[in-house]
């Protein structure tokens, strides 16, 4: 059994010729570490900073809400103590007897009648 495909680091295809292979290891040395270890506390960092600013703005949000909340609740009651108030003059003009105009000349007539009745 052959192989198919050989990578080499030399240019040269020429049969005959011998080749060196590329190795399949990896190799890896402390630069390689301090680099993926950086690259680790990096990301952990991004994650970190943006969890806790998601929260923050949560946090704004729910603050900014709430204070809507209140001074709907306050618009609320003062609707509300307006509307009893409405229905007090409401009941209170239903509960007066409106009295029906009368011409001015027939005003005068009932004075005159009056002033006459008491001076008998």
């Amino acid at each position: 059994m052959g192989r198919g495909y050989v990578l080499t680091s030399s240019n040269s295809v020429e049969l005959g010729r011998k080749k060196k292979t590329i190795s399949s290891g990896l190799m890896i040395g402390p630069n390689v570490i301090k680099l993926v270890t950086l690259a680790i506390i990096a990301v952990l960092a991004v994650v970190y900073l943006s969890q806790s600013t998601s929260g923050a703005g949560r946090s704004v949000k729910i603050r900014d809400i709430e204070n809507e909340k209140g001074e709907l609740m306050l618009e609320k009651e003062r609707l509300e103590t307006e509307q009893t108030r409405l229905k007090a003059l409401k009941e209170i003009d239903n509960g007066i007897e409106k009295q029906v105009m009368e011409p001015v000349s027939s005003v005068k007539h009932m004075e005159e009648n009056n002033s006459l009745a008491k001076n008998n």
